[in-house]
């Protein structure tokens, strides 16, 4: 049977080295975002914006994943926390997905 804090250690490395893709992504979007020159017109920049919240936010819940892992091995492993770090990782999963794919589309595909 796998114990719940091999599950949280393995969710605890997975969700930081998620968090260190996202900043990658976040990169990208600001490499480009920044290769405009300052008068190009608001519409054109806006869609790196949103693209930058939304990896932000991914970097974010990334960190509140670690945060939460680290909380439930400082103590010493209550159930109820147990069940917040599946679902912030699966969340975390989740957006990282979508905004991977969106910059992966507007960097690419634009």
């Amino acid at each position: 049977m796998i114990e719940p804090k091999d599950v949280v250690l393995g969710v605890l490395g997975a969700a930081a080295a998620l968090g260190g893709l996202v900043l990658v992504f976040l990169g990208i979007i600001i490499a480009a975002y920044q290769s405009y020159p300052g008068g190009v017109p608001v519409p054109v920049v806006t869609p790196y914006r949103i693209g930058g919240g939304a990896l932000f936010g991914a970097f974010a819940l990334s960190l509140l994943t670690v945060a939460v892992c680290v909380l439930w091995l400082a103590l010493g492993g209550p159930s109820g926390l147990y069940g917040w770090t599946i679902a912030l990782f699966g969340a975390q999963l989740i957006a990282v997905l979508l905004s991977a794919g969106w910059t992966t589309r507007m960097v690419l595909w634009q």
